[in-house]
């Protein structure tokens, strides 16, 4: 029994640009897990709006959908699927659509959450979730309804380890319940023991894909740092306090000094909802609601605007850094803001290959490529620091390479460079990792050893 099946599908954003789905076909049958990967930008995620019914565009071809369908589907940014202030009141909502009692729905909201791993409140805000506690709560928000479909977007890229694990156990009692899992994920050898068809969209096309090892991120990317800026002028310094915000409880306990000096590079690690994310706005001068903490940036205390070019973020969410008409007019945008040579936009986006794009839309890019064009709109001013908040998310292998070339020479150039991510960088050369676990914010010295030495 078909659940959904595509036949002869063609798509396309735009009468000036090529088709990114160009007679693809597809067919879903129930309890069969199929793994979409392929490049950043090559179509993955239009193809899960598809199977979901939604696109906002017309396409051709026909499509296929069983009368008993019912489909779930977790976006690439959770955050764009968020419609109630609560955690309990965004999973009921759907229960509410179907027409549940009421007295039925608090035991179905919080079996839901349990199986995703979130042992919170239903009067939690959403808002103070992190990223990966929202990609839990919207699958959370899916898996109540019971879907006959569920739909995944990079759902490696958005949890930690412990997460990926959990979310393995969840899809394999699903599949075993007889729901279809379709998932577009850059990395699917985290969920190689449930995929039954692994595809490669290409060319606007699904192809069988390679089985066998790929080669890992580490094995593209030939860069070193052969030469360290001289500069030593301490960017960050961080002394013994506990974080926290406004009237709540600490988030972790920072209990040594830490600093970041000039030409050095550091990874933030640490589990969702950690507070990696909190540490870095709060490092940029942009977190609200934060207690008043003993840490310096560029020896003043962290204030938005008053490090001009010398300072970059890059947020988890991209597009909102993003408010050009063009990718060029973007990267050019702070250098006019700042009286910076405008040549340096075109520079970038040669450096990494981006040429093609210059004249789109960044409002129409992928997730993965407007991750990489707000981070080089920040490349662009090169500044003394630079904050980025898990840059290597939807990106595939060759773009990971790219950020991490243009990573490595900043450094090289003198600049501080503090990332994050949900687990260490074997494929990165950082001189320290800030590890945030049970708690605790401390120098991850060993962990250090451990990747330099592997």
């Amino acid at each position: 029994m078909k659940l959904i099946a595509l036949e002869g599908i063609h798509f396309g954003y735009g009468s000036n640009q090529s088709e990114i789905l160009d007679d693809l076909n597809l067919v879903v049958n129930p309890g069969e897990c199929h793994c979409i990967n392929g490049p950043t930008g090559s179509g993955k995620s239009s193809l899960l709006h598809l199977l979901a019914g939604e696109l906002s565009r017309p396409y051709e071809g026909d499509v296929y959908r069983h009368p008993s369908l019912l489909v779930g589907l977790v976006m690439q940014d959770p955050n764009v699927q968020v419609l109630r202030q609560s955690v309990g009141a965004e999973i009921a909502f759907a229960l509410e659509n179907l027409g549940i009692a009421a007295d039925s729905m608090v035991e179905k909201v919080q079996h839901s959450l349990r199986r995703v791993g979130l042992y919170i409140s239903l009067d939690t805000p959403v808002e103070v979730l992190s990223l990966g506690q929202k990609y839990r709560l919207m699958l959370a928000a899916q898996l109540v309804f019971k879907p006959s479909l569920l739909l995944l977007d990079e759902p490696w890229a958005q949890l930690d380890d412990n997460g990926v694990k959990e979310l393995n156990s969840v899809l394999k009692a699903l599949l075993d319940d007889g729901v279809a899992i379709v998932m577009v994920e850059h990395n699917p050898s985290a969920f190689a023991s449930l995929v039954d068809h692994l595809w490669l969209l290409e060319g606007g096309q699904l192809r069988v894909g390679q089985r066998q090892h790929a080669p890992a991120i580490a094995e593209l990317v030939n860069i070193r740092a052969s030469v360290k800026s001289r500069h030593r002028d301490c960017v960050v310094n961080i002394a013994p306090h506990q974080f926290r915000f406004v009237d709540q409880e600490p988030l972790f306990n920072c209990e040594q000094s830490l600093s970041l000096h000039r030409g050095e590079t550091v990874a933030l690690v640490g589990d969702n909802g950690a507070g990696k994310s909190s540490l870095l706005k709060t490092l940029a001068g942009i977190q609200a609601n934060i207690a008043n903490l003993p840490i310096k940036v560029m020896n003043k205390r962290p204030q938005l605007g008053i490090y001009g070019s010398d300072l970059g973020l890059l947020m988890q969410r991209p597009n909102r850094q993003l408010f050009e008409q063009t990718v060029l007019t973007e990267l050019q945008f702070s250098l006019k803001r700042f009286k910076l040579p405008l040549v340096r936009a075109e520079q970038i986006l040669a450096e990494l290959d981006l040429q093609a794009l210059a004249d789109c839309s960044p409002h129409k890019l992928s997730y993965g490529q407007q991750h990489i064009i707000a981070l080089a709109s920040l490349v662009c001013l090169q500044p003394k620091l630079l904050l980025l908040d898990d840059p290597f998310a939807g990106l595939d292998k060759q773009h990971v390479a790219k950020v991490v070339q243009i990573i490595l020479q900043l450094s090289a150039q003198g600049c501080g460079i503090l990332l994050s991510s949900h687990r260490s960088l074997p494929f990165l050369e950082v001189d320290r990792y800030w590890l945030i676990e049970n708690g605790h914010l401390r120098d991850g010295a060993q962990i250090s050893e451990q990747v330099n030495v592997g």
